[in-house]
Parts: structure tokens; C-alpha cells; sequence
């Protein structure tokens, strides 16, 4: 993976074109004073959210009495 380092200055200034390089799949490293800061870095793709296998019904829920605690005291 490639790096590219820049000063928290530069960075704050202008921060677009960091994030935009990030997204491209590099890392950024952002310096203070010649010390690595933090890092800018790409997140892995995730695919499509989880789903519930089928619909929740209200009937799933007809038994729970709302006004009973959830838990002990």
C-alpha cells in the first residue's frame, strides 16, 4: 500500500484531495512537526448490510407485556 506524508497544516488547509487519496486506496500520513500524528488509511469495503431473513410481525411480539420490567431489580 502506498503512503504519502503531509503536514497537519497542509492537511488541515486542504484536506479534499488527502481524503480523495485515501478513498484511491493510499494511506495518508499526517505529521506534527516532523512526528507521525495520525493516518488517513482506505476501509475495506463491506458489502451489502445484514437483513433479516423475513418480516417481523406483531404477533411475535403479542406476549411481551410492556409494563413488566425487562430485567430484576
Amino acid at each position: 500500500m502506498q503512503e504519502i506524508r503531509v503536514s497537519k497544516a497542509k492537511f488541515k488547509y486542504n484536506m479534499n484531495p488527502f481524503v480523495q487519496q485515501a478513498r484511491a486506496g493510499k494511506t495518508v500520513i499526517v505529521t506534527n512537526d516532523g512526528t507521525d500524528e495520525f493516518a488517513v488509511v482506505p476501509c475495506a469495503p463491506t458489502g451489502a448490510p445484514p437483513t433479516l431473513p423475513g418480516l417481523v410481525s406483531a404477533k411475535d411480539y403479542a406476549a411481551i407485556d410492556m409494563n413488566e420490567p425487562a430485567f430484576e431489580s
